[in-house]
């Protein structure tokens, strides 16, 4: 037996050496990002005409790089930035970020547009379109315009349908011989949506393309180097540990957020030993346990049968010791689980709509096959990802750790 207090006691006194923890966080966006200058540069010189001749055009820039190069951290800087300079010179634009797998429909999105514009606007039984008016109207009654970035566009587009960027997009077309309202940025892993879209927006987007490219493991010790000074106290870590994280993130494809997720879990590993220091064996041990293809963010983004469902596939995996197992196999593990859990499972058409939710984010394979006994039936597997390290975060984050 133990003291429950005794116990939380004991992790109130261990040696702080975390300032500030969130500094760390991938939502944290500082007021400085190192290597991204140019591309800064780069969207001021598409953007600048609505601070020089507001309303002038509707501008459609398009961001493409692998995940954690900076896309989206860029993006926040510069809008909330450009948005600042903008009202100094008496111009008021509005910054508004969408991340698009917490909202995947056209109504979602605008639902978002309008709360970041008036936040009490009251929450009514409105349609899609009916929201696209009341985003204009409020434009216009304040005479205000909008810079509205779409992250993870090409995600939107395969779950909502092109119809629906359409939609969006078009909404300056309706209006003639009035200021053009809205500009947007569209964030991408690559350019591979764009056959999607309509002739016209794709010549623009193809005009219009700032690329982000992997950062360099010097690159990578810049940006760590900086957090550092924001999260930690002076010497918990070392240029030496620092460059190791770096190296290790840099060999991982050059991926910002990874290197700043293992720097964390390093730093908790040395919390967990009382040790006042960060060593080379916290990261070691920080980087057995998580993988680099694993994005805490992305599977923090699903709903949460997703991510039974998710579960429910590398558990099916696992015990079949196959690269691909049936639809049917995952659907009778899904159930099992839902019942250890205690939810309601979902219908077999929900089901589909969250394989194909979870194949658009490149978490899964689907593909129908003939399987021996039972005819073409659709087989699932893992995009190349770890089942213990699937089983291990999905576990944490819908609390079934006895489901592990």
């Amino acid at each position: 037996m133990y003291e429950v207090a005794e116990v939380i006691e004991a992790e109130l006194s261990r040696p702080a050496i975390f300032k500030d923890e969130s500094k760390l966080s991938i939502d944290y966006v500082p007021d400085h990002l190192p290597h991204r200058e140019n591309e800064l540069r780069m969207l001021t010189s598409f953007f600048k005409f609505m601070v020089e001749k507001p309303g002038g055009f509707c501008q459609k820039v398009l961001i493409i790089g692998p995940v954690g190069t900076g896309k989206t951290a860029t993006s926040k800087l510069f809008g909330k930035t450009f948005s600042r300079l903008a009202k100094r010179r008496g111009v008021n634009i509005e910054y508004v970020h969408v991340n698009c797998h917490k909202d995947r429909t056209l109504f979602m999105v605008l639902r978002r547009v309008i709360k970041q514009l008036n936040p009490n606007f009251p929450d009514r039984g409105l349609s899609a379109q009916e929201l696209l008016h009341v985003v204009w109207d409020f434009l216009e009654n304040e005479n205000a315009y909008a810079l509205i970035t779409l992250d993870e566009v090409d995600y939107f587009i395969r779950v909502a349908g092109e119809e629906s960027i359409y939609d969006l997009i078009r909404i300056s077309d309706e209006v003639l011989n009035l200021p053009q309202r809205i500009s947007f940025i569209f964030i991408a892993r690559s350019s591979d949506f764009l056959p999607l879209l309509d002739k016209s927006t794709r010549s623009t987007l193809m005009h219009n393309i700032i690329k982000f490219n992997p950062y360099s493991a010097e690159q990578l010790f810049d940006i760590l180097k900086a957090r550092v000074r924001e999260a930690f106290y002076e010497e918990v870590i070392s240029d030496e540990i620092i460059s190791f994280v770096a190296d290790i993130a840099s060999d991982a494809g050059g991926d910002a957020r990874y290197a700043l997720e293992l720097l964390w879990r390093a730093a908790k590993f040395a919390e967990s030993s009382s040790s006042r220091k960060i060593e080379l064996e916290h990261v070691r041990k920080a980087a057995s346990t998580i993988h680099p293809l694993v994005r805490i963010e992305v599977l923090n983004s699903l709903l949460k049968h997703e991510k039974i469902l998710l579960l429910s596939i590398a558990k099916a995996l696992k015990r079949a010791e196959k690269a691909y197992v049936t639809i049917g196999e995952v659907e009778e593990r899904y159930r099992m689980l839902c019942e250890e859990l205690g939810e309601k499972p979902r219908g077999h058409t929900k089901l589909w709509e969250y394989v194909r939710n979870l194949r658009n984010l490149g978490l899964i394979r689907a593909e129908v096959s003939v399987v021996e006994g039972k005819g073409r039936s659709t087989v699932i597997g893992l995009a190349e990802l770890p089942i213990e390290a699937i089983e291990r975060e999905i576990a944490k984050l819908i609390g079934g750790d006895d489901c592990t």
